[in-house]
């Protein structure tokens, strides 16, 4: 049936096993993950993986019961379209990324203390481009200074991903920072609440005042690792300009800059309800495996490897590797006591 479309099929990526399941499944209109297993001859891991992942693409959908578990079929004009869709946009994105990085090379550079290349946008997306590159780079901490609501949202991802990696999260702020934003505290921690950071409320300010065009603007920094300095030039949520450099003494002279103000309020926000619940999971049931771990916490995929591997990372957890009978090796998890 699927003959003349092989060559479509592997070009949105299906594999070769993943094509027959996915014949199988719009021949009979359903299937089980041991009816397929014994119409291939395949492994029950290889039938169950290969089957979540064509879920997972959108071009089935399961019963929501584990046991005797059911596929179905998704018209195939319909889901393929979709997948089709996808890649496109996928496409369309690393383009724009590609034109972006051009940009990015092709902007002013200029020479700041020592040869330090220095870089600078007016655009917020080359920006916030360059920023998620650094912060996914980080190791150790990032340092911000009351930035605009609007920036931190389109942060937020990245610095969630930072966070997930046991990166230390701060940021300062003070009421004199913004003429409107009366809110910016109840703002950024509505933002930033499935993250954990620690928000520092200060007497004194945190940004200078700086001339831009003829306007006093506030700028505001982000500061990676103590050694990438970068700045950022607004009035409450209106962004004018950006800019950085690889600088360790400005960053680490602004970070004791940032360390000595008065501290006004000081608050933690806690480990996000996700972590919370892998970790009382594996410290009840442990040791435990991923699938066990998955069925008793209802969460899968890309959100239950994140978690995993945060709590890897903060040494909460660890993990070893075992192989039992047929199929891929088992990943168990117990609590580091």
């Amino acid at each position: 049936m699927l003959k003349e479309y092989l060559f479509y099929l592997k070009e949105i990526g299906l594999s070769d096993l993943q094509i027959q399941i996915y014949e199988y499944i719009l021949n009979n209109r359903t299937g089980t993950i041991n009816e397929i297993k014994e119409k291939f001859n395949f492994s029950y891991s290889q039938v169950s993986y290969n089957l979540s992942v064509l879920e997972e693409m959108g071009l089935l959908f399961s019963s929501k019961s584990d046991k005797n578990k059911k596929y179905y079929r998704i018209d195939p004009k319909v889901a393929l379209n979709e997948v089709l869709n996808e890649k496109v946009k996928d496409f369309k994105k690393q383009i724009e990324k590609i034109d972006e990085n051009i940009k990015i090379q092709e902007s002013v550079k200029g020479v700041c203390v020592k040869d330090i290349n220095f870089y600078h946008y007016s655009d917020i997306n080359l920006a916030v481009e360059n920023y998620f590159k650094l912060i996914n780079n980080a190791t150790n901490e990032i340092y911000m200074s009351a930035l605009p609501p609007i920036l931190i949202k389109k942060l937020e991802p990245v610095l969630y991903n930072a966070y997930m990696r046991g990166i230390k999260l701060l940021l300062y702020f003070s009421i004199r920072d913004f003429e409107i934003i009366t809110d910016y505290f109840d703002k950024i921690t509505n933002i930033l609440k499935r993250i954990g950071i620690t928000i520092i409320q200060t007497e004194e300010r945190t940004c200078q005042f700086m001339r831009y065009n003829d306007i006093i603007v506030n700028n505001g920094l982000i500061l990676i690792d103590s050694i990438y300095f970068n700045t950022i030039l607004f009035i409450d949520d209106e962004i004018f300009h950006f800019d950085g450099f690889y600088g360790p003494f400005y960053a680490k002279e602004s970070k004791k800059w940032l360390d000595i103000k008065s501290v006004v309020k000081k608050i933690t926000i806690s480990s996000s309800e996700l972590v919370q619940l892998v970790y009382n999971v594996i410290k009840e049931n442990g040791p435990i495996s991923t699938r066990e771990l998955s069925s008793k916490t209802k969460i899968g995929g890309g959100k239950l490897k994140e978690t995993i591997k945060f709590l890897l990372n903060q040494k909460l957890i660890e993990e070893k590797i075992e192989q039992s009978g047929v199929g891929r090796p088992c990943k168990i998890f117990t609590i580091i006591t």
